[in-house]
């Protein structure tokens, strides 16, 4: 007995085999069928940014949050630069951001002290993006946080996050921005 030729059938199909040879000496051609079409490949590498501060810094009137370190950075859709308050997204896509920090009342502050943290792109505010605390007192810290899906239709881009108030003190904080993804089509 010898195998003879081995064919790829039509999804779908039988498998077939067939003695192309004789009773006493076979010879056999298989026909297996093509699989159905798998599952579409691995997804996309993750790529997001995150940096942070640390020390804690004055704020005063609308501030962009300065960010000393970069903390993690995988692909290329997002970068910082160390000590500087602006995130640049790189590539159109949809995103997240995550925020969270520590504000206090600065010096000189009076109370009652409203203070507010809102992400903004380009200079225009995410809308639904924000956080604010009312200070009724010189030893108040409060922690404000967001986390808010948005689009980035041109790139490159400038995302940062803006404190507001009359004197606050931030430390502790810490962002967040991921790529979920290319736009929708027609979105």
């Amino acid at each position: 007995m010898a195998v003879g030729t081995v064919t790829t059938g039509d999804p779908g199909t039988q498998a077939a085999v067939t003695n192309t040879g004789t009773a006493n000496d076979a010879v056999l051609a298989f026909t297996i069928p093509q699989g159905a079409t798998g599952p579409a490949g691995s997804p996309a590498p993750v790529e997001m940014l995150s940096a942070y501060a640390t020390q804690p810094q004055a704020g005063a009137g609308q501030t962009p949050l300065v960010l000393d370190r970069t903390a993690l950075s995988y692909g290329t859709a997002a970068a910082h630069q160390d000590n500087t308050a602006p995130v640049t997204l790189q590539e159109p896509g949809v995103y997240t951001l995550a925020f969270q920090g520590s504000f206090s009342p600065g010096s000189g502050a009076t109370f009652p002290l409203n203070v507010g943290v809102y992400p903004q792109v380009n200079g225009t505010e995410l809308p639904g993006a924000s956080a604010q605390h009312t200070f009724q007192s010189a030893s108040d810290v409060a922690n404000l946080a967001f986390v808010s899906p948005f689009q980035v239709d041109a790139a490159p881009a400038t995302l940062e996050v803006v404190g507001t108030g009359n004197a606050f003190v931030y430390s502790n904080i810490q962002l967040t921005v991921t790529r979920n993804g290319d736009l929708p089509a027609g979105g």
